[in-house]
């Protein structure tokens, strides 16, 4: 089984977009977010735990962690959506949509990109973790590019897609692909 679980809550007081930067940790609504997670977590324990390399997810790995006495491995693959110069601008500069299958502008990672990437980070903790439970640390949208895949859902359902700040979604990987909202 694989947890995926998005960071908690970041400290933005200017509201921009942080994508990759640098010096975005969590707040600390952010902390007590990832706190109810490993308590979520505590039912049926991960062995294995991954985090992109973002401060944000970073901090929340450490968390979970420190909680459930797990060492963090760190992976590129579940890392943000690359979103270039639009870091340090205003929310509402992207373009809406602004993820799609073939990519909506060349600064912004495509959909197809996003979910490749991840699908390859899935495929080699089947085969590095078999049998174990697994979580990963990562961003919103790289995490519902997955979900939305394996839903066979289309990419223009990422922005209504309901996946607040600390949220898990447990995926079972059986003859067919479950998966269910724990928080």
């Amino acid at each position: 089984m694989l947890y995926l679980v998005r960071h908690g809550e970041v400290h933005n007081p200017t509201g921009i977009i942080y994508g990759r930067l640098p010096g975005f940790g969590l707040s600390q609504t952010g902390e007590k977010q990832i706190l109810s997670a490993v308590d979520k977590l505590k039912s049926d324990p991960p062995q294995v735990l991954y985090a992109s390399p973002m401060q944000r997810t970073q901090e929340s790995a450490e968390l979970i962690a420190s909680n459930l006495n797990l060492q963090i491995e760190t992976d590129d693959r579940i890392i943000e959506t690359k979103i270039g110069y639009f870091q340090g601008k205003p929310f509402d500069s992207l373009p809406k949509p602004y993820i799609t299958d073939e990519g909506t502008h060349p600064e912004i990672e495509s959909a197809h990109s996003i979910r490749t990437r991840f699908l390859d980070f899935v495929s080699d903790l089947q085969v590095q973790h078999p049998k174990k439970t697994v979580v990963a640390v990562s961003h919103r949208d790289p995490i519902i590019v997955a979900l939305l895949h394996w839903k066979q859902r289309p990419i223009e359902d990422l922005n209504t897609f309901d996946f607040a700040p600390g949220s898990i979604f447990a995926v079972h990987f059986e003859k067919t692909i479950k998966i269910e909202k724990l928080i």
